[in-house]
């Protein structure tokens, strides 16, 4: 869920978490509702009168019908809450095959070497300095094209922390630089594909080398890191591999087409290992994430001369990176896979998805096309189409 980073802390969910953790806690309303229940039946009839005597001198008027029906209604509360706490736990082992972690498998991270692509800057550098924070002895190789916009502590270059400079969009260099991570520091264990670019042009616009280093970058990339570190983890049945998607997968906004459709291309990847490595290759236990986020604060990301896209921020507000972070970092501790959607509100968009489709354009689609996104890409492209540097 959002956090209090997100507009000002006041939002939809946090509306949601507070509704959750008391009216719809089951934990709360069914104990009201089989004490309201028992209370309603003739032979409590005495406690019953004691009560009505001790809400009176509160200054509460309780009659025997209204306690019936607090019993009604407290019973569907719980319900829904109980149905709510149901889903989630079978969305979780769902999402896991129904397997356990082994007993501590994942309580040593200084055994486990963690890659983060596109670790330099933004949401990358915040998850590797949430996974150092954890444990500053874990083992973390940064893939990215940029160098390094941050410090990192003293004596951790070249010893737990590595940085290899790769272009992503360019097969033979992930191939190379794979190699080299195997060779120098050991067979990776987490995959956080997080890196990605957009170009903000719309469909006609832009040149070829916009929309093939777009794809190159944002899905072939995860494929081939896949393909390159998971015969180890299928050969341990250990690891864990996350998926930085958006919810442009679900809702393409205009002038982002190219990079909406390289994400939904990262939908169709984790569902599908997902199958692949429980079902081919007996591999239950190797984990995977997906991240579905909203709009993130980044200077990249204006609307008609805004800070920000105009979109409703109580139900959709504008992310921080740190937020982000925060959700992959606990997502991974956690030892099990899952999908995140920030904010909450973002699965029941994609719930509609499967609903009419007039209905989905007109209450979804047309608002996303009307936010007037601006997404203008930073990285500069050489005449071979990869990424040139600055």
């Amino acid at each position: 869920m959002a956090t209090h980073r997100e507009y000002s802390g006041f939002h939809i969910d946090t509306v949601g978490r507070v509704v959750r953790k008391t009216l719809l806690n089951e934990c709360v309303t069914l104990p009201v509702a089989a004490a309201a229940t028992w209370l309603s039946q003739e032979s409590s009839a005495a406690t019953l009168g004691k009560v009505l005597e001790f809400a009176a001198t509160l200054g509460l008027n309780l009659t025997p019908a209204i306690v019936s029906r607090i019993a009604r209604v407290a019973l569907c509360l719980g319900g829904a809450g109980f149905l709510l706490s149901a889903n989630r736990l079978l969305n979780k082992w769902s999402a896991n095959n129904f397997t356990r972690s082994t007993p501590g498998e994942w309580s040593h991270w200084e055994r486990e070497i963690v890659v983060v692509t596109g670790g330099s800057s933004g949401i990358g550098q915040n998850i590797v300095k949430g996974l150092l924070a954890r444990n500053p002895r874990t083992t973390i190789v940064i893939l990215d094209f940029a160098p390094l916009s941050w410090t990192p502590a003293a004596g951790t270059l070249g010893r737990t922390l590595h940085y290899y400079q790769a272009d992503l969009s360019r097969p033979d260099v992930i191939r190379d630089v794979c190699a080299r991570v195997r060779a120098e520091v050991g067979h990776p264990t987490v995959l956080i594909n997080n890196a990605g670019l957009g170009r903000g042009y719309t469909v006609m616009e832009g040149a070829y080398a916009d929309v093939e280093v777009t794809f190159k970058t944002n899905l072939i990339a995860p494929f081939l890191l896949c393909k390159e570190f998971l015969p180890d983890m299928v050969k341990n049945n250990h690891g864990h591999i996350v998926s930085i998607c958006s919810m442009s997968a679900v809702v393409p906004p205009p002038e982002m087409v190219d990079y909406a459709a390289s994400k939904a291309g990262i939908q169709s990847l984790y569902e599908g290992l997902a199958l692949e490595l429980k079902y081919r290759h007996d591999a239950p236990r190797v984990r995977l994430t997906n991240c579905l986020f909203n709009f993130i604060q980044t200077p990249l990301l204006t609307s008609a001369g805004q800070e920000r896209p105009l979109q409703p921020q109580f139900f959709a507000p504008l992310l921080h990176v740190e937020t982000v972070s925060e959700a992959i970092v606990n997502g991974i501790y956690s030892g099990y896979g899952n999908i995140i959607y920030l904010p909450g509100l973002m699965r029941y968009i994609t719930m509609l998805r499967a609903g009419p489709e007039w209905l989905f354009r007109v209450a979804v689609a047309r608002g996303t096309a009307q936010m007037k996104v601006s997404f203008k890409g930073r990285q500069q492209i050489d005449k071979t189409g990869g990424l040139a540097p600055k």
